[in-house]
């Protein structure tokens, strides 16, 4: 006999610590209002897709946009519905495309740069997936400090307004604590104070910052890392304030098989490289044997992103 032929849900494996008093990942998701940074970005895209894929009854995404190459926002979404990553949910249901609402703002500015009116449209917000931020390795410091880790704050502090609000997933990086062999799930102690960090950004222009970044960050790489890692600090700040996540990827590439396999839109990490092993221009390497290529399915990543906000979200709707 199927060892999972007396359980409720049928045949079907569950997870270990299974409770049928919590409402399903659809089911919790179903009639909630969520908010996304960074939705146009390569994570963002995917994340989209898949929520208004396999939970239809999500009621409105907000996504944070700028307006870009002189194309409005709501411009921009078009574009987006267009992609092939979105052709199997136009061919099964288009009319879920209707629910990206875009909301004109940008992470780096202070309140996300979010009008009254959109700020009051959005006050029934309960999920917020936090994915914006410059994954360059060559930002001024002042620019990724503005970005990645004030803007971090700024989705905290939009956060805190809201009343019903049951998870904010941050969306960060395993390479945030480059020191680190093994990365566990903890937040380690700071590279520098995020506060004096940030006020130190909004006071000296540009090229200051640049000439202090090499004795600022330390033996830090790049100003992604820096940026990213006090960041997590914010969310420690503010872990027992808010129903927070710290998600912490590592190297993304296209999609394993959900919804098309291999999908990219970007040369980013090692993409480049293997486009170019492909197509035969790139025939040997120079590298060590024993590296561990750290690489993760974007569709694979989403749903752990997926699954994650709504296991705390639910840890915090049946307190």
């Amino acid at each position: 006999m199927n060892s999972f032929s007396n359980h409720p849900i049928g045949l079907l494996p569950v997870e270990e610590n299974y409770d049928p008093s919590k409402p399903s990942i659809p089911e919790f998701y179903s009639g909630k209002d969520i908010f996304i940074t960074g939705g146009t970005g390569f994570m963002g895209r995917v994340l989209i897709e898949k929520l208004l894929r396999s939970c239809k009854g999500v009621n409105k995404i907000f996504v944070l946009l700028r307006e870009k190459k002189q194309k409005s926002v709501w411009e921009r979404v078009k574009e987006m519905h267009n992609l092939p990553l979105f052709e199997k949910l136009r061919k099964e249901a288009p009319e879920m495309l209707d629910k990206i609402i875009p909301v004109k703002g940008d992470v780096m500015l202070l309140g996300l740069g979010l009008s009254t009116d959109d700020l009051q449209m959005m006050c029934n917000v309960s999920v917020i997936f936090h994915v914006a931020a410059s994954v360059r390795f060559d930002d001024p410091l002042k620019d990724a400090i503005l970005l990645n880790t004030r803007g971090s704050r700024e989705v905290f502090r939009f956060g805190q307004s809201l009343k019903n609000l049951s998870v904010i997933m941050h969306v960060s990086t395993t390479y945030s604590n480059p020191d680190r062999y093994e990365i566990e799930e903890m937040i380690y102690p700071p590279y520098a104070d995020w506060q004096d960090t940030i006020r130190i950004a909004e006071q000296f222009d540009e090229e200051t910052l640049d000439v202090l970044a090499p004795m600022y960050m330390g033996f830090l790489p790049n100003t992604y890392v820096f940026t990213k890692s006090l960041a997590e600090q914010i969310v420690n700040d503010y872990k027992d304030k808010l129903p927070l996540i710290l998600f912490r990827p590592s190297i993304v590439i296209s999609t394993m098989k959900d919804p098309i396999p291999g999908w990219m839109d970007n040369f980013n990490g090692p993409v480049g490289l293997l486009v170019g092993c492909g197509i035969g221009i790139c025939r040997t390497m120079y590298c060590d044997p024993n590296n561990v290529a750290d690489f993760t399915p974007v569709d694979v990543c989403i749903k752990a992103m997926i699954v994650a906000a709504w296991k705390k979200g639910t840890a915090v709707e049946q307190r």
